[in-house]
């Protein structure tokens, strides 16, 4: 009787294993009927017309940055008038600002003097500010306060990033293409009403992790085409609630290397007698 149940046993085996032996797969479940394959990502090809009107704007911005080098490259001074607008979003309130600029290029560092004969702050006269940088030290004069603030912006000898100048605004003269790029993206904006005429308009915001960041939201200049040279530039701080514009609108070939010399930038007469403050950096 054992013998025979070991033969069954042998014949089942043999039976269920004989696909295998003859080179056959085992038996599978088939996949069910409904599974879908993942879906594969295609590759959407570039617009050309969208990637040469890219190529087209970084190309225009290139050129307007290489002739801004080259008019900074050929400039000794420039003496025009400037006109000043700080509006605060936060207190609602707006500063105007009236007065002439002086700007000498030396080395390291340039000179420059900023005399705002006349202020007007929500429509009331205020009286006179003086800022004058003499390559190392920047002088804040107020005549409301009677007071000359005197700061330290880099060591004697050493060159100074005029980004870095704790001025009203910061000057859009004898900037060099490099510094820009370095510090800024830069995009060409279509001319809008009320933009100065013939400029180009160029709006850099400044590169993540940069020293840039922390000071600016962004900076807008609008370049002359003919002049080479900035004749607004609009600074936006405080994530929108700080907005300064700096209007040079007397601007003109007669402004540009019209002789100053560093006699130029003595201390003006007007803050004759008031206290000076050393303020620590």
């Amino acid at each position: 009787m054992a013998t025979m149940i070991r033969r069954q046993l042998v014949r089942i085996l043999t039976l269920a294993l004989l696909p295998w032996m003859c080179g056959m797969p085992l038996l599978q479940a088939d996949p069910p009927q409904d599974a879908k394959k993942p879906d594969v990502p295609t590759a959407t090809a570039p617009d050309p017309a969208a990637v040469a009107k890219q190529d087209e704007a970084a190309a225009k911005i290139d050129r307007i940055l290489t002739d801004l080098q080259k008019r900074s490259d050929g400039l000794t001074d420039i003496r025009c008038r400037v006109k000043f607008v700080e509006k605060d979003e936060i207190n609602i309130s707006e500063r105007t600002k009236i007065g002439t600029i002086l700007f000498l290029i030396t080395e390291p560092n340039p000179h420059f003097l900023i005399h705002f004969e006349k202020t007007e702050v929500d429509g009331i006269r205020v009286k006179q500010e003086w800022y004058l940088f003499d390559g190392r030290w920047l002088y804040e004069a107020i005549e409301r306060l009677q007071q000359v603030t005197k700061r330290e912006m880099v060591p004697e000898g050493e060159k100074l990033n005029l980004y870095d100048l704790k001025a009203p605004f910061p000057l859009p003269f004898g900037q060099q293409k490099e510094k820009i790029l370095k510090n800024f993206d830069v995009e060409l904006v279509a001319p809008a009403k009320g933009d100065p005429k013939d400029t180009d308009h160029l709006v850099c915001v400044p590169k993540p992790g940069s020293a840039m960041e922390k000071k600016y939201d962004k900076l807008e200049f609008f370049v002359r085409r003919d002049l080479h040279l900035p004749s607004r530039v609009i600074v936006t701080k405080n994530e929108g609630l700080e907005i300064n514009t700096a209007d040079f609108p007397d601007l003109s070939a007669g402004s540009i290397n019209a002789g100053l010399t560093k006699k130029n930038f003595a201390r003006p007469g007007g803050w004759k007698g008031f206290k000076e403050v050393v303020e620590e950096n």
